[in-house]
């Protein structure tokens, strides 16, 4: 006889919901201070480094613990797979994004077009089969896409915006392929998270050898700040609350929180950036939202 399934407290429902907000806060933050911090002082290349630097060598220990040899238990080929998309190179393509479009609009992409890419790929990778609710709701996803990129587009004045949009959608690719690839390999998140961020390391060379000195001369305040955003907020702690968020509520009630970054992003963004939506790009974005729920609501 199987022994009866404990549920969670209402205490710890709660919690958990919470973690999953502040966790999606923590996420949306991350294109708001990035470009803030961009348009200040640090370049993409600074913010990659303190990114890496902070994250990797926290996260050298988690590997240490799981086994160095085999990368963490997850095999070096796959690690270096892992690491392609969605290390340094989806960060940089990110943050090279963020210094072309404004952060709303990576808010809204990144978040909005890694579902389409993650289904279609599951759909070819795994046999996945998509729904009409899901179908729908990608469809959804795909127009407000269009409505937020689109006016953005036309009301550009430097006609570069739409080259930062195209840097958004190859890091949501990259982003769509590391969930697909993860969850065909049954990739533990932390240990996959820690190997990745280790790999990242890799970068810090390459980044003292030809622009080491910028960090040097820019503000103590700002470099802390982007220090401990970068490589213990995005990196450590909202993966911390949403894996946490995950075990309480389940993956299908926590990945309904995911629409709310886009939302989180954009507000942020107001009052911070000065970057207000057009009445089509708001339309636009309670769009993603909506169709980021319902393709959610479909997988559960």
């Amino acid at each position: 006889m199987r022994p009866p399934v404990r549920r969670p407290s209402r205490a710890h429902v709660a919690l958990a919901i919470a973690a999953g907000v502040l966790a999606m806060l923590l996420y949306a933050g991350q294109f708001v201070i990035s470009r803030w911090s961009i348009q200040r002082t640090l370049s993409v290349w600074d913010l990659g480094a303190l990114r890496f630097s902070v994250a990797g060598t926290l996260m050298l220990a988690v590997v240490a613990r799981h086994g160095l040899a085999n990368a963490a238990g997850i095999g070096w080929r796959r690690a270096l797979v892992l690491g392609v998309t969605v290390g340094a190179p989806y960060t940089l393509i990110m943050f090279s994004g963020l210094s072309i479009a404004p952060a709303s609009h990576g808010a809204v992409i990144i978040p909005g077009f890694t579902p389409v890419v993650s289904a279609l790929l599951a759909w070819w990778w795994l046999g996945q089969s998509l729904g009409h609710a899901m179908l729908g709701g990608l469809a959804i996803i795909v127009t407000g896409l269009v409505l937020v990129s689109g006016a953005g587009v036309l009301t550009d004045a430097s006609g570069m915006v739409w080259v930062g949009d195209l840097l958004f959608v190859v890091a949501a690719i990259l982003w769509a392929a590391f969930t697909v690839l993860a969850r065909r390999w049954h990739v533990d998140p932390v240990r996959g998270t820690a190997i990745v961020w280790v790999l990242s390391l890799a970068y810090l060379p390459v980044y003292v050898a030809f622009a080491g000195s910028r960090l040097l001369a820019a503000p103590r305040g700002e470099v802390v700040l982007q220090a401990l955003y970068q490589g213990v907020g995005v990196a450590i702690v909202a993966l911390a609350l949403y894996a946490w968020s995950i075990r309480i509520l389940g993956p299908a009630t926590a990945s309904l929180f995911m629409p709310l970054t886009p939302v989180f992003g954009v507000l942020l963004a107001v009052p911070t950036l000065g970057e207000i939506p057009t009445p089509v790009q708001a339309l636009g974005i309670l769009a993603v939202s909506g169709g980021m729920v319902l393709a959610a609501g479909r997988r559960s």
